[in-house]
């Protein structure tokens, strides 16, 4: 893609999964939509014509899924979306979109920081997988246990509870003169940790990405994220960035957790100790100092004095929350346990404090919840039914 600096419109085009759909698998009732769209606003020919071109240089339509996943995922989106079978057909395609959604974001949505997740094409065969999986520079994938430390050193260790193994891919002189990025993929359900090269340690919340380098540069440290870390990056002189598709952290040694998931309106960056300077999209630079959040929302930021556990306790395997609605609570349980949550209007609205232990089980979890909360819950095939 060129280095223009693409229009806001264009931005909210390749982030709409009707429109991916439309330029994807084209039908009479999408073309209608958005011819009558375009008719009502001409002015936004130029965007649309920017988004198409967007989308060709992905080189999207290329896509398939392979043979041996396809059944895989029919059977995630007919269990989710409990959708009837004579519309599988479109359900794929939007699903797909979505995916296209996720690997475009990071791209067009924040092109001054040079993000590379373009390249990676299996972004969109992951948003299907349910193990945790750490894919190396060289696209070779590895499963890795639920709850696992990997420890990036003169070669790769995988540490989970009850065994360690050596992934024999050693750290070469190539590597060091030229960086090139591994990615952690860990979906609903899963978490992981991760013991970067200069000895900075990343938990990996469940439903997240991140991309970071066999061996930092010499001048800069750099990891790319989505979704969900909190990290206590190693005191250096030598500047570490993360990047999302919204903004840059930018630190020296510091202990923070950030939240910035696509499909959340919401994203944040939580600072527990030290300094960072955040850098947005519009260029805006903002410092953060401990016990304090800052919240990007519908355009604008806000800084806020807050706990600090209620952040990060997820890594310890704790939900600890403060006058946080019900909807906000189920949606972070939903994504931790992989299971979808239907909650009553009335109770979704709520406002709530205090604690869960995040058991293995959910249905742990909800026993207490119910208790403390008055709620009563059942499931129905894959769905947690709160009323």
């Amino acid at each position: 893609m060129s280095d223009k600096k693409i229009s806001e419109t264009t931005y909210k085009l390749l982030h709409d999964p009707d429109f991916i759909m439309w330029c994807m698998a084209p039908t009479e009732e999408l073309d209608a939509v958005w011819r009558s769209w375009l008719e009502k606003y001409p002015e936004k020919q130029s965007a649309v014509d920017q988004a198409r071109l967007a989308l060709k240089s992905t080189h999207m339509n290329d896509f398939t899924v392979p043979a041996d996943k396809t059944e895989q995922l029919w059977k995630r989106l007919e269990v989710s979306m409990q959708k009837r079978r004579a519309r599988k057909r479109l359900i794929f395609m939007r699903y797909v979109a979505a995916c296209v959604v996720v690997l475009l974001g990071s791209v067009v949505g924040f092109q001054f920081l040079n993000n590379s997740w373009l390249s990676d094409t299996d972004m969109v065969v992951d948003c299907v997988q349910t193990e945790v999986t750490l894919i190396l520079d060289t696209q070779e994938k590895v499963q890795v246990e639920d709850n696992a430390l990997i420890a990036y050193n003169s070669g790769i260790t995988v540490k989970a509870k009850e065994k360690e193994r050596i992934i024999t891919k050693k750290i070469t002189e190539d590597d060091l003169e030229n960086i090139t990025m591994n990615t952690l993929v860990v979906p609903n359900g899963r978490r992981s940790s991760l013991l970067l090269p200069d000895g900075s340690k990343v938990w990996v919340n469940s439903g997240s990405i991140l991309r970071f380098p066999s061996q930092f540069e010499a001048s800069l440290r750099s990891i790319e994220m989505e979704g969900e870390i909190y990290i206590e990056v190693a005191k250096s002189n030598i500047p570490f960035h993360v990047k999302t598709n919204r903004f840059v952290v930018n630190v020296l040694g510091t202990k923070f957790n950030i939240s910035a998931y696509k499909e959340e309106q919401e994203s944040s960056v939580v600072l527990a100790e030290g300094s960072v300077m955040v850098e947005t999209v519009e260029h805006e630079k903002i410092q953060l100092t401990p016990d304090r959040k800052l919240t990007f929302v519908a355009g604008r930021n806000r800084i806020d004095e807050v706990d600090i556990y209620d952040y990060i306790s997820w890594k310890d395997g704790l939900l600890q929350f403060k006058g946080e609605t019900m909807e906000n609570i189920l949606m972070r349980l939903s994504r931790y346990y992989n299971v979808q949550i239907q909650c009553a209007p009335a109770i979704a609205g709520r406002s709530s404090s205090g604690k869960l232990v995040l058991f293995d089980n959910i249905e742990q979890v909800m026993e207490t919840f119910s208790m403390l909360y008055g709620v009563r819950y059942r499931f129905e095939s894959n769905t947690l039914i709160i009323e």
